[in-house]
C-alpha cells in the first residue's frame, strides 16, 4: 500500500511538473509575441511568469532580460522624440510605460520630473510672454531668468529671451525703479542742498529716499538736465556727491556714501553656479577675475562647476561672458589618401664563369702529401675542382601599388596620428656580472614604427578655413644587424616631409614628390675578354637593378562642428565705470532702449529742428525749491533732444545767477551759439528712412545679398551706419559702399567684424549725402538653420563734436534659414 502511495505521489508530481513546463512554454511564447507587436507591458509580464514557473530554464531568463531591456530602450527613444516635438503628454505616457516595465529606471524617472518642470515653466513662460506683449521687458526677463536658471536648455524660454534682447537692444541688468506716473523729469538747479534735491524728487515722482546717517548735510548739487528718466537723474546726483544707491523696492531707494565700508555693509550680492560644458573652470575663473574683478569664486573641477558671489550687475555680466566662451570646440574630419607606387626592374644577362679553380696533388703514401710527392705528379694524379659556367638570361619587372585611405576626426589644435606599417622589435641584452657566479643577462624589447606615419594637427578658423600641420614619415627596413653581444638592430631608410598648409572646408591638397630612385649596375667577367665591347656578354655577366618608389598624399578637411559665434548681446554690453558698474548707458529713454515709433514714409527723411533759431527766446523748464512751508516745486516735462537740452542748460547757466530759492528768468540761446556741423544734421530722422532689402529665406550654404538703402531730402555731411546680425547663423563674406556715398568722402571702407558692420562717411557741404540710393551692399552666407534670424540696421547723423544729433532705424530684415538639401 505504501509503495502504491509513493507511486501515485511521484506520478502526480511528474504530471504537475509537466503541466508547469507546458504553461511556462506557453507564457514564454505569448510574451515574445506580445513584445514583437508592441505590447511591451504584457510581454514582459508573461516572460516574468515564465521564468517564475521554470527558474532553471536559462533560455527563458535570457529572453526576459534581453527583451525587457530592448522594450525599455524603444520606449525611451519614443519618449525622447515626443519630448523634442513638444508633446509632453505623449512623452509622459511613454516614460510611465517604462516605469511599469522597470520601476527602477532612473532615466524615465528623471524625464518625468523634467516634464513636470516643463509644464510649470510653460505656465510661467505664458505670463512672461504677456509681460513682453505689454513691453514690460524687465518683468518678462526676470521670469525668464528664473526659468533658465533651473532649465538652461528650455528652448521656448531662450527664444523669448532673444525676442526681448532684439526688442529693446542692450539688456539692462540692474533692477529698475517705478515712478508714480512714469514721467521724465527736468531739473535746473544750482548749488542746491543735496538732501533737498532728493526731497523734490520724492514729491514729484513718488519714489521714497532713505538717507544713511553719514550722508553729508552740507553737500551741494548743480544739475541742468531736461527730459531724462528719473533713475538716471538720481544717478547723476549721486555721482556728483560720491554717493551710491541700493534699490530696496520699486519705489524705495537707500542712499549712502560711496566708500568701501558702506559698500560692504549695503551692497547686495547674489550667488550663481555655472555648470560648464566645454570651457575649463580655471580658465573661466581667471577671465572673470581679470574682466569683472569678481570678488568671491569657487571652482569644482570634478563637476566642472564655478560658483560666483557678487553684485547682481556683475553676475549678469558674468552670465554673458560665460555663455560667450563656454562653446564647443571645432572638430574636423580629415580624409587622407596615401598612394605608394613602387617599380622595380632586375636584369641578369651573360655567361657566369667560375671565379677560381682548385688543383689538388695526390699523396704517394699513407702519411699524407709530402714535398717529394710534387715531382711525381702527372695529369692522372692531380685532382681539379669542378668547373661550370652558367648562362644568365633573366629580366624581372615588378610594380606595387599600395593605397591607404584613413579618415581621422580631430579636435581643434589637437594632434592625431596614423601608422600604416609595422612595429619592429629591437632586443637589447644587458649583462650584469655577479660575484661568485655566472653573469646575469637581462633582455629588453623596444619597438620601432616602420612604414608610413602621418601626424596631423588641425586649426579651424571662423571663416571655415582649416590650417593643418602635417608630419609625414615613410620608412622601411634595409637590413638587420646583430652585434657580438646579441643585440638586434635595424638599418632603416626614411623619408620625411613637414609642412603647414591652410585649406578651405572641402578643399583637397595633393602632396607629392617623395621619390626614391636607385639604379644599381654590376658586372662579372673574364679579365681582358670581358672588356671587349661586343663579346663582353660571352665572357661575363651583367646585373642591372633599378628601383623607383614614390609617395603621393592627398588630404581633404571637412569641418564637422564649427565653433558657434555668441550673439552680439553676449559679446558686447555696457559695463559702466571702474568704480560703478551700470547695466546700460545714460539715455533719453527708460531702460536704454528706443521706444516704438510710428511708421513713416520710407521715401523721405523728415528733419525736425532740435534747436530754436538764434535770437528767438525759448522758455527754460524750471524746478524751484520752495522755502519752508511753501508749496512743493513743479517738475516740468517737455520733450527735447539731448543737444537742445545741453544748449538750453548752458543758456540758463549763463543767464541765471540767482540762488536756489529764486526762479530763473526765461533764457535765450546766445547769438553766437552754433549747432551741429553739416547743414541739416540736427534733427530726428523718420525711422523708416533707412530700409533693408534682402531675401525672406535661404538655405544653409547659400549666398545672398542684402542692401542698406537711405532716402533723404536733407544734406548730410557726417553719418555713421551700423548693421548687426547673428554671427552663428550668418557669415558676412564681403561689404561695399553704395552709390549714395559721394566721391568727396574719400572712398570710405565698411569695417566688418563677426556679428556686425559699420560705415563712417565724412564729406563736404558741396557734395553731401542726399537723395535716394544704397549706403551699403553686403554679401552673406547662411551657415546654420534658423526658424527666423534678424538683420538690423541703424543710422546716426553726427555733429561736429561727433555726438549723434539724429538717427533712423530700419525695420528688421527677418530671414528663415532652411537646412541644406
Amino acid at each position: 500500500m505504501s509503495n502504491l502511495t509513493r507511486w501515485c505521489a511521484c506520478s502526480a508530481a511528474f504530471i504537475l511538473t509537466l503541466l508547469a513546463g507546458c504553461a511556462a512554454q506557453r507564457l514564454h511564447s505569448d510574451g515574445i509575441a506580445a513584445i514583437e507587436r508592441g505590447d511591451y507591458e504584457k510581454g514582459v509580464a508573461d516572460l516574468t511568469q515564465a521564468v517564475a514557473r521554470d527558474p532553471s530554464n536559462m533560455v527563458y531568463l535570457m529572453d526576459l532580460q534581453v527583451r525587457r531591456d530592448s522594450a525599455v530602450q524603444s520606449l525611451i527613444a519614443e519618449g525622447d522624440a515626443a519630448l523634442s516635438a513638444g508633446q509632453l503628454d505623449a512623452a509622459a505616457a511613454l516614460y510611465q510605460r517604462v516605469l511599469t516595465i522597470n520601476p527602477a529606471n532612473n532615466r524615465a524617472s528623471h524625464a518625468l520630473l523634467g516634464i513636470e518642470a516643463d509644464r510649470r515653466h510653460g505656465e510661467e513662460l505664458e505670463i512672461a510672454r504677456k509681460d513682453f506683449e505689454r513691453k514690460d521687458y524687465d518683468a518678462a526677463e526676470a521670469k525668464l531668468h528664473a526659468i533658465l536658471a533651473e532649465s538652461p536648455g528650455y528652448v521656448p524660454a531662450q527664444q523669448l529671451a532673444a525676442k526681448i534682447n532684439f526688442a529693446r537692444g542692450p539688456v539692462t541688468v540692474a533692477p529698475r525703479l517705478k515712478t508714480r506716473d512714469n514721467r521724465k523729469v527736468t531739473l535746473q538747479l544750482r548749488d542746491a542742498p543735496t538732501k533737498m534735491v532728493f526731497e523734490v524728487l520724492q514729491r514729484e515722482t513718488g519714489i521714497n529716499f532713505v538717507l544713511d546717517k553719514d550722508v553729508k548735510s552740507d553737500s551741494k548739487t548743480s544739475i541742468f538736465v531736461q527730459d531724462v528718466p528719473v533713475e538716471e537723474a538720481i544717478d547723476l546726483v549721486l555721482e556728483q556727491n560720491q554717493l551710491a544707491r541700493q534699490i530696496l523696492a520699486d519705489n524705495m531707494v537707500l542712499i549712502y556714501p560711496n566708500v568701501a565700508a558702506k559698500q560692504k555693509e549695503y551692497e547686495q550680492q547674489m550667488v550663481r553656479s555655472f555648470y560648464l560644458t566645454n570651457a575649463p573652470p580655471k580658465d573661466v575663473e581667471s577671465m572673470l577675475k581679470s574682466v569683472l574683478g569678481a570678488k568671491v569664486m569657487y571652482v569644482d573641477e570634478r563637476a566642472s562647476v564655478l560658483v560666483m558671489r557678487d553684485t547682481p550687475d556683475a553676475v549678469r555680466m558674468a552670465e554673458k561672458l560665460v555663455a560667450a566662451i563656454d562653446v564647443a570646440e571645432p572638430e574636423v574630419m580629415l580624409e587622407v589618401e596615401v598612394l605608394e607606387i613602387s617599380r622595380s626592374k632586375v636584369q641578369d644577362l651573360g655567361v657566369l664563369y667560375p671565379g677560381s679553380v682548385t688543383f689538388t696533388p695526390t699523396p704517394s703514401g699513407t702519411s699524407g702529401l709530402v714535398l717529394g710527392d710534387l715531382g711525381k705528379q702527372t695529369k692522372d694524379t692531380i685532382q681539379i675542382s669542378n668547373i661550370s659556367a652558367t648562362l644568365n638570361a633573366m629580366k624581372q619587372t615588378g610594380q606595387v601599388n599600395t593605397l591607404a585611405s584613413p579618415r581621422i576626426r580631430a579636435r581643434n589644435k589637437e594632434k592625431a596620428k596614423v601608422l600604416i606599417g609595422t612595429r619592429e622589435p629591437v632586443i637589447t641584452n644587458t649583462t650584469t656580472p655577479t660575484s661568485g657566479g655566472p653573469a646575469v643577462v637581462t633582455g629588453s624589447v623596444q619597438y620601432l614604427d616602420v612604414g608610413l606615419t602621418l601626424e596631423v594637427q588641425p586649426t579651424v578658423y571662423p571663416d571655415s578655413d582649416v590650417a593643418i600641420k602635417i608630419n609625414l614619415e615613410v620608412s622601411n627596413l634595409l637590413k638587420q644587424i646583430t652585434t657580438s653581444s646579441g643585440t638586434i638592430a635595424y638599418e632603416i631608410g626614411t623619408r620625411n616631409a613637414n609642412t603647414l598648409l591652410r585649406l578651405r572646408d572641402g578643399e583637397t591638397q595633393i602632396l607629392a614628390g617623395l621619390i626614391q630612385d636607385s639604379d644599381t649596375r654590376s658586372a662579372t667577367s673574364i679579365p681582358g675578354l670581358g672588356d671587349i665591347p661586343i663579346l663582353s656578354h660571352l665572357f661575363g655577366t651583367h646585373h642591372t637593378d633599378r628601383e623607383k618608389d614614390e609617395i603621393v598624399l592627398s588630404i581633404t578637411p571637412r569641418i564637422i562642428r564649427m565653433q558657434a559665434h555668441a550673439p552680439g548681446e553676449m559679446t558686447e554690453f555696457w559695463y559702466g565705470s571702474e568704480t560703478h558698474t551700470r547695466g546700460a548707458p545714460y539715455s533719453a529713454e527708460p531702460g536704454g532702449s528706443a521706444q516704438p515709433q510710428a511708421p513713416a514714409d520710407p521715401t523721405r527723411m523728415n528733419m525736425q529742428p532740435a534747436i530754436p533759431n538764434p535770437g528767438q527766446p525759448s522758455a527754460v523748464p524750471q524746478t524751484s525749491v520752495p522755502a519752508s512751508g511753501a508749496a512743493p516745486p513743479q517738475t516740468s516735462v517737455t520733450p527735447a533732444s539731448a543737444a537742445a537740452a545741453t544748449l538750453l542748460a548752458e543758456a540758463a547757466l549763463a543767464a541765471s545767477q540767482h540762488s536756489l530759492a529764486a526762479t530763473a528768468p526765461p533764457a535765450t540761446i546766445p547769438s553766437n551759439a552754433s549747432g551741429p556741423q553739416g547743414g541739416g544734421d540736427a534733427g530726428a530722422l523718420a525711422p523708416s528712412a533707412l530700409t533693408l532689402e534682402g531675401p525672406n529665406e535661404a538655405k544653409v550654404g547659400e549666398e545672398f545679398e542684402v542692401v542698406v538703402r537711405l532716402a533723404t531730402d536733407e544734406s548730410i555731411t557726417h553719418l555713421r551706419s551700423q548693421l548687426r546680425f547673428e554671427a552663428a547663423a550668418l557669415q558676412l563674406l564681403s561689404a561695399e559702399t553704395g552709390n549714395m556715398v559721394p566721391a568727396a568722402a574719400g572712398s570710405p571702407k565698411v569695417n566688418t567684424r563677426p556679428g556686425g558692420a559699420q560705415l563712417d562717411v565724412t564729406t563736404t557741404s558741396d557734395s553731401p549725402v542726399q537723395g535716394q540710393g544704397s549706403l551699403m551692399t553686403l554679401q552673406f552666407k547662411a551657415v546654420a538653420p534658423r526658424s527666423a534670424t534678424n538683420i538690423q540696421a541703424n543710422l546716426n547723423v553726427l555733429g561736429g563734436s561727433g555726438a549723434a544729433t539724429a538717427n533712423s532705424t530700419a525695420p528688421p530684415l527677418t530671414i528663415a534659414i532652411r537646412p541644406a538639401g
